[in-house]
């Protein structure tokens, strides 16, 4: 900070850095680094840090300031707006409030106007915090104080007015209205800031749209208001495990289950976070308690089931028939509840020669990989005249990736409202002939409403590496790199359906240029990973320290370490794999343009078990960083495999950790081969099938024709495969 002060920015951050490298967390060099960033004119890059900081300490003033500035000058007003209301509400004042809040309403206090030219000139930011001004500063967290003087009968109708206000905002919750329940409960927290439903019910939807920081905000005014509420303080755990805040969050949850064992949301989001935590049993009993107590309301099971799921695919003590088998028990399940009476028979005109209309049911039509990948493909077959698509959106958050996607289809509907009844009866009066999950078992998926089977064909594809286990999804969508036909037939509910590739990968377009090899430069190779935390268990670390041990002059680097105790454990497994973890090199998290120029110090990255890379695999090899990976026995475990061999580069697929350790080792002693592997890496993509939309969406095209048609023969499913010269 001095160095800081002092004008010596570069300095100062190097040694910022220095301590982020070793805990991503720490709120002082977060806030001073964030606020270097804006001293740079840079508040968009600033803001994690800032973010960070206040996450982890908001009883400082200076942290909430410091974001505020930040927030202001990346041009993000309404958020700024709303984080000084919330920190207003938990005590933060002042004249720099004042002045904040008099600079968002445009209504600057200076008398003297400034020159037009200088009239859009940030003001300069605010110095770091001296060391002497560290310590904590306690925010009183209470309410503020209610109107002097009230009388009885005034407080009386006030409370009144609360209950009935409290009443209308949980019936807008029941409803699905959840936009206007949001304002309302904004609405009513303001003006009855005792209010703990109403800070419970903000709570919850803020982290619903993903507003992690006012969630947190807002849960912790509603546990101090409501101390006895276990649904709301596994809420506010679930809230934590998503800001990253695992020991706070297992904590939060443990409380949760003290006040009452009998509710299942503390057990399910428990379960998640043991999960991250790589502690696969304890989660999975977790899971399965939860599952077990809502039995009796199977309507609303906060899909707990794929919860469970997801989770299995990720443990590597579960071997692909018991994985399978889980599925199957899942799928089951799903379609022994189904309504009665019976759904409607489908009306949809078997001619095979019309044009069809194709629904596809997804929560991740927004700024999400999946949108990334299909989205050439959409906009391919949305003005193919062969095709009217139906989108059938099941997120409540919708962003300039969502309006840009609505344009490709004829109706778009909101149907995170509606329950499955609503939904099946949706899909049947708009005729779908055809209808897409693309979901699988991840979150907002809607599989229940698929087991009522609401069109006459209907197929998984993309977002899930695996089966849905029910028998009324018609076919799974893959390629022969990805599942080589015969080998994982048994592993499928649904019929296989085999196109000449996967969905094209789009590369980000800001990304730099593939960087001069380092290990030629360094004399040694440097793996990497940049997969999420949750993928990296003990297994992963064995296998990596192997390969380690065999390469005894290599380094690694990690990017997206977490930012809790998995990073402290992480490196324990490290040291008890006879790795001296000073030769790992930790990153945390990074913006998109940074997190591409890290592969510039990476030579070759690593893959983990039994759930493999997919994105960051793909951004890798565009990077012009191949990954080492081992072709598995699941789904889950053959994503990086099949990228590899959709590019050609089969040297990078290992049949067995031993085959893993010794083409890592090969790949160690030649380095210059692996530089012009990595020079040559775009323009292989280049002259590879994963590069042309046209052609996929030509075999998709195809390929729901053939279905199509079989359909309107009285056929029923069967595995095929489209190949290239058909699409």
């Amino acid at each position: 900070m001095q160095l800081q002060i002092a004008g010596r920015s570069d300095q100062a951050e190097s040694i910022y850095r220095e301590i982020l490298g070793a805990e991503p967390r720490h709120a002082a060099a977060n806030h001073c680094l964030g606020m270097l960033e804006v001293q740079r004119q840079h508040p968009s890059q600033a803001l994690p840090h800032l973010l960070t900081a206040l996450e982890e300490n908001p009883q400082l003033p200076d942290y909430w300031l410091g974001y505020l500035e930040a927030l202001l000058l990346a041009g993000r007003g309404a958020e700024a707006h709303e984080v000084l209301a919330l920190g207003t509400q938990h005590g933060l004042n002042g004249a720099a409030v004042a002045d904040y809040r008099n600079r968002l309403a445009g209504k600057l206090a200076d008398a003297t106007p400034a020159p037009p030219a200088a009239a859009a000139k940030p003001r300069p930011p605010p110095m770091p915090t001296p060391p002497h001004r560290l310590a904590p500063t306690p925010i009183p967290v209470s309410a503020p104080a209610p109107r002097s003087g009230p009388t009885r009968a005034e407080r009386r109708r006030d409370e009144q007015l609360c209950r009935r206000q409290e009443s209308a905002l949980l019936k807008l919750v029941e409803q699905h209205r959840f936009a206007d329940a949001l304002r309302m409960a904004r609405e009513v927290s303001e003006r009855f800031p005792s209010s703990g439903q109403a800070w419970k019910i903000l709570g919850a939807l803020l982290w619903a749209e993903g507003s992690t920081q006012q969630s947190l905000a807002a849960m912790q005014t509603a546990v101090r208001l409501r101390p006895q509420d276990a649904e709301l303080h596994a809420n506010f755990g679930a809230v934590l495990t998503k800001a990253e805040r695992l020991g706070d969050a297992e904590a939060m949850l443990r409380h949760a289950l003290r006040l009452d064992d009998q509710v299942p949301e503390p057990h399910l989001h428990l379960g998640n976070l043991l999960q991250l935590r790589g502690r696969y049993a304890e989660a999975q009993r977790s899971v399965r308690t939860a599952i077990a107590l809502r039995a009796d309301d199977r309507s609303d099971d906060k899909l707990m089931y794929s919860s469970l799921l997801f989770m299995l695919s990720h443990d590597p003590a579960f071997d692909p028939d018991a994985l399978f088998a889980e599925h199957c028990k899942v799928g089951a399940l799903f379609e022994s509840q189904l309504r009665t009476p019976p759904r409607r028979l489908h009306a949809n005109d078997a001619d095979p020669d019309r044009r069809l209309r194709i629904g596809l049911v997804s929560g991740d039509l927004c700024n999400h990989a999946v949108a990334y990948f299909i989205e050439s493909l959409i906009s391919r077959l949305g003005s193919d005249p062969k095709f009217e698509l139906h989108a059938y959106y099941t997120n409540v958050v919708e962003d300039h990736v969502s309006a840009r996607m609505r344009a490709y289809f004829t109706n778009w509907q909101q149907a995170a409202p509606l329950s499955d009844d609503a939904l099946e009866e949706k899909i049947l009066d708009d005729g779908i002939d055809v209808l897409l999950d693309l979901s699988g078992h991840t979150s907002l998926n809607r599989l229940r409403t698929f087991a009522r089977k609401p069109a006459p064909i209907q197929i998984s594809w993309i977002g899930y590496p695996g089966t849905t286990g029910l028998r009324t999804m018609d076919y799974y969508l893959a390629d022969r790199h990805f599942l080589p036909p015969g080998e994982f037939d048994r592993q499928f509910t649904e019929k296989l359906v085999y196109l000449p590739t996967g969905a094209p990968f789009r590369p980000y377009e800001r990304a730099p240029p593939i960087a001069p090899s380092p290990g030629v430069r360094n004399g040694y190779i440097t793996f990497g990973s940049f997969n999420r935390p949750g993928k990296i268990n003990a297994a992963t670390v064995g296998l990596w320290s192997q390969l380690l041990r065999a390469v005894p002059a290599s380094r690694m680097t990690i990017v997206g370490a977490a930012r809790d105790d998995r990073n402290h454990r992480l490196l324990e497994r490290i040291g008890e794999n006879g790795i001296d973890p000073g030769r790992f090199n930790f990153h945390p998290r990074r913006e998109m343009d940074e997190y591409l120029t890290l592969h510039h110090g990476v030579d070759l990255c690593l893959d983990t078990l039994p759930y493999s890379g997919g994105t960051t695999t793909y951004h890798a090899f565009w990077m012009g960083v191949p990954t080492l990976t081992i072709a598995g026995l699941t789904p889950a475990s053959r994503q990086g495999s099949a990228i590899m061999s959709q590019l050609g580069l089969e040297g990078f697929i290992a049949s067995s950790a031993a085959d893993f350790t010794d083409k890592g080792a090969y790949w160690a002693a030649h380095l210059e081969e692996l530089a012009a592997i990595r020079a040559a890496l775009r323009e292989r993509w280049q002259r590879a099938p994963i590069r042309d939309p046209d052609a996929v969406s030509a075999a998709l095209s195809a390929a729901l024709r053939r279905m199509w048609t079989r359909w309107c023969a009285g056929l029923p499913p069967e595995s095929f495969e489209i190949s290239d010269s058909a699409s």
